[in-house]
């Protein structure tokens, strides 16, 4: 069975008008229907904010360990941990992307601007020193996302499309907003500890998001293709949701939704 098999839309059965109607919506021009930027912004809105708004995000930048000494040890243990598992997220979605490079749908949506694991590597180092790759890292609460991209890139290559835009929502749209709350939260200067952010600047955020939306409208896909795409880009934010979920259950000081249940 195909990575897209559950994902796909099935027609009803028509007959009479019914068919015909569905046979002259399949034909329409691409033009006419609803561009996939929109499809996107709109089929994602729910688990986008709720994204952003898991227990473990908010304790990491609003104080939930408090401003001490220890409390920002903490908080800097568990900042590291996540960026660990976005490191072995970035470098499986970067390694289909690039096996994919030639695919008509992806080809249109790689951007150097999305390839972050380099700069992840550069944050863990200025967190954990030059020996930061000797720090285990926790594979375990990736594996599900990893392996996900993984049967993409030979199953389903067009469905990389999703999860490169749930990264570029999470991390690159609001990268400079992100960037100041980590150093913030850290006491950084001079950019340090917060080059993930950095990829494109405030001033250049606009054209690069219209870029995006361009480039996403004009991949050819059909409509149920379309459809496919918000589905996975929605289990990407779920993904992304239940990491954070189960960094919370890890984390010193948070009581996770899930406890006293």
């Amino acid at each position: 069975m195909s990575a897209t098999a559950v994902l796909r839309i099935a027609h009803p059965f028509a007959s009479g008008s019914e068919a015909s109607n569905a046979v002259a919506r399949e034909t329409e021009p691409l033009l006419e229907r609803i561009p996939l930027s929109k499809r996107l912004e709109e089929g994602t809105a729910a688990p986008r904010r709720e994204s952003e708004q898991t227990l473990f995000m908010k304790g990491l930048f609003r104080g939930a360990w408090g401003t001490g000494v220890y409390g920002q040890f903490v908080r800097g243990r568990h900042y590291v941990t996540y960026l660990q598992c976005l490191l072995e997220v970035y470098e499986a979605l970067e390694e289909a992307l690039e096996s994919q490079r030639t695919h008509a749908a992806v080809g249109g949506f790689v951007f150097p601007e999305l390839w972050r694991s380099h700069a992840i590597q550069e944050d863990l180092s200025c967190f954990l020193g030059e020996d930061w790759r000797d720090t285990p890292r926790p594979v375990h609460l990736t594996t599900t996302h990893v392996t996900r991209i993984q049967e993409l890139a030979e199953e389903a290559p067009h469905l990389l499309v999703a999860h490169a835009y749930v990264r570029y929502i999470r991390d690159i749209l609001s990268g400079p907003m992100l960037g100041n709350m980590v150093a913030r939260a850290f006491d950084l200067t001079d950019g340090e500890g917060i080059a993930l952010y950095q990829s494109v600047g405030p001033s250049s955020l606009e054209i690069f998001q219209r870029r995006v939306s361009r480039n996403m409208d004009s991949l050819n896909l059909t409509d149920d293709e379309m459809r496919e795409v918000v589905q996975e880009a929605r289990l990407a934010f779920r993904l992304e949701i239940q990491l954070s979920d189960s960094l919370s259950r890890g984390a010193l000081g948070m009581k996770s939704p899930d406890l006293g249940r």
